[in-house]
C-alpha cells in the first residue's frame, strides 16, 4: 500500500483515547484486576458510565472490548473453548427480557437456542456461556431502551441484570445517558452496586481540548504540519466553536472534510496536495449537521449538561 492509500485508512480508522476516556479505561481495568484478585473470590465491582449523546461512550466501549480481544484455550480434553473476557453487548430496542438474553447470546457468538426457549432457558443458556467462555466484564449499551420498553417495568430489567452479575459473578458496566444515569438511583442496592463514571464534553476550548486535537493530529500524521490544536491557527476555536466539544461531531467532521478533498476517491495518490483550511472544515461540519441550527444545538446541550450535573 503506498503512503496515500495509507493515509486514507489512518484518515477512516480515526479514534483518539483522549485522557477523559484513557481515565474511564483504566477505572475498567482496575474492576477487572480486583474481580481476579484472590483466585477471583472477590465481589465483582460494577460501574455506570453516564454521558449526553455524541460524547464517545459507545465508540469507547467498543473500543475497550476490541484492545481487549478473546482467545482460544485448549482444555484438558483437548477441547477448543472460546474465551471472551470482556463482552459488549447493545440492549435491545424496544426492551425485552428475553431479547435481552439472546442479545447477550449473541454478544458472545454463540448460537442460539433452536425453535422457541423459554425466558428460563435462555437465562441458563447465558449463565453456562458466561463460565465457559471465562467472561470478567459484561458491557451493557444503550440503557435508555429500558425507560422507553412499554414490556418491562424499570425495576425488573434492573432486577434482571443485577440477578446476571450475581449469578455469574462477573462485572457489569452499564452505559446511558444523564436521563438513563437515574436507573441506578431506582433504589439503595443499585446506587451501591454501580457507581457512576462521567464522560463529559469538552466543555472549554482549552488545554485539555487542544491536546486531544494534538493527538488527532499525530494518529493522521499528515505530510505536513496542519495546527489542529495550535492556537495560533485559530482551528482549535472553530472547531470547539462548531461541534461545542463533543466527540461524535468533531470526529466525522475531520474525516468528511477529508473526504471532500478525495482522500476516499479510487484515484486519490498524492496526499502531500491535501490541505486541510477552516473553510473545508466548517463546510464538511454543515454537511455532518445537517439542518440543525445553532440554536437547536446549544438547547441540545445546555440539557444535557444539566442533567449530567443533576445526576
Amino acid at each position: 500500500m503506498n503512503k496515500s492509500k495509507e493515509f486514507a485508512e489512518r484518515v477512516a480508522r480515526l479514534n483518539i483515547q483522549h485522557p477523559k476516556v484513557v481515565r474511564i479505561c483504566n477505572m475498567l481495568d482496575s474492576i477487572r484486576a480486583n474481580r481476579n484478585m484472590g483466585d477471583g473470590k472477590n465481589s465483582p465491582r460494577h460501574s455506570y458510565i453516564i454521558g449526553g449523546s455524541g460524547v464517545g461512550k459507545t465508540i469507547m466501549v467498543k473500543g475497550y472490548e476490541a484492545r481487549n480481544p478473546g482467545y482460544t484455550r485448549i482444555d484438558e480434553d483437548g477441547r477448543e473453548i472460546d474465551i471472551k473476557p470482556v463482552v459488549y453487548v447493545e440492549l435491545p430496542n424496544p426492551f425485552t427480557i428475553q431479547e435481552f438474553y439472546q442479545a447477550i447470546i449473541s454478544g458472545l457468538e454463540a448460537p442460539q437456542l433452536p425453535g422457541k426457549p423459554t425466558t428460563g432457558e435462555l437465562k441458563r443458556q447465558v449463565l453456562k456461556l458466561i463460565k465457559d467462555q471465562g467472561v470478567e466484564m459484561l458491557i451493557l449499551d444503550e440503557m435508555d431502551y429500558i425507560l422507553s420498553s412499554r414490556h418491562v417495568k424499570t425495576l425488573e430489567a434492573m432486577d434482571t441484570i443485577k440477578h446476571i452479575g450475581n449469578k455469574a459473578n462477573i462485572s457489569l458496566v452499564c452505559v446511558g445517558t444523564p436521563e438513563a444515569g437515574k436507573l441506578r438511583t431506582l433504589n439503595d442496592q443499585y446506587f451501591r452496586r454501580f457507581t457512576p463514571i462521567y464522560l463529559e464534553r469538552f466543555i472549554d476550548c482549552d488545554e485539555e481540548f487542544c491536546s486531544f486535537l494534538n493527538e488527532v493530529e499525530a494518529q493522521l500524521d499528515p505530510w505536513e504540519p496542519i495546527g489542529l490544536g495550535n492556537m495560533n491557527t485559530r482551528l482549535p476555536q472553530l472547531l470547539h466553536r462548531m461541534c461545542k466539544g463533543i466527540v461524535g461531531f468533531l470526529t466525522p467532521t475531520i474525516q468528511e472534510a477529508y473526504r471532500m478533498l478525495g482522500v476516499f476517491d479510487s484515484n486519490f495518490n498524492d496526499y502531500t496536495k491535501i490541505k486541510l483550511k477552516a473553510e473545508v472544515l466548517f463546510e464538511a461540519y454543515s454537511t455532518i449537521v445537517g439542518d440543525l441550527t445553532e440554536e437547536e444545538l446549544e438547547k441540545i446541550i445546555m440539557l444535557q449538561d444539566e442533567k449530567t450535573k443533576k445526576t
